[in-house]
């Protein structure tokens, strides 16, 4: 980088691209500039300083992004990109305490029953909105096939019972028939 470079206008992005990253930024930091910056220094903490903060911050929001727009939302491959992204600054360790850090996981994300009922709800273990509800679709994939093609969404209603929160779902199979399946959400449910 030449030492003006800074000073030359960065590329403009077409409108409906700049529209779908605002979207994004909400959902990846619905509290805005403060929680990214709480977010930033708590990162930075756990990282001991291997990153600075802005490479932090960085870090931060485009894992978060990637979260939230991947198809592929594997330890994997997240630990993958968080590794690519840091251009070999952290371990193979550190990157899995950021994928810890940004998931609020580690380990399996669903366990539990076949959600068929509460008594067998499919137990969410996550810590945030993004990550939680991104890992009850992927299980209705994972049992029913894929979505307007194999099923089709119904209804979706919240439910407290016994102290816990849970989400069901309500499928419409392509033969006409309905499932429903309970996911226990208590995990998560009320955290950004």
């Amino acid at each position: 980088m030449g030492l003006f470079d800074f000073l030359k206008p960065k590329p403009k992005l077409p409108p409906e691209i700049v529209d779908k990253l605002k979207e994004i930024n909400v959902i990846a930091f619905p509290g805005g500039q403060k929680q990214i910056d709480e977010e930033t220094s708590q990162l930075h903490t756990l990282l001991r300083g291997r990153l600075n903060k802005e490479e932090s911050g960085k870090l931060l929001r485009g894992t978060k992004r990637l979260l939230i727009i991947a198809q592929d939302k594997s330890e994997a491959r997240i630990i993958e990109s968080i590794l690519r992204s840091t251009n070999g600054k952290l371990t193979q360790h550190e990157a899995r305490l950021v994928y810890t850090f940004l998931t609020g996981t580690s380990g399996p994300t669903t366990t539990g029953g076949d959600g068929s009922s509460a008594e067998k709800a499919v137990v969410i273990n996550a810590t945030s909105s993004g990550i939680g509800v991104s890992a009850e679709y992927d299980y209705v994939e994972r049992v029913c096939g894929k979505r307007n093609v194999d099923y089709t969404l119904g209804m979706q209603m919240l439910r407290s019972q016994n102290g816990r929160d849970y989400d069901v779902l309500e499928i419409k199979m392509k033969d006409g028939s309905m499932r429903s399946f309970w996911f226990d959400i208590t995990s998560f449910y009320g955290k950004l």
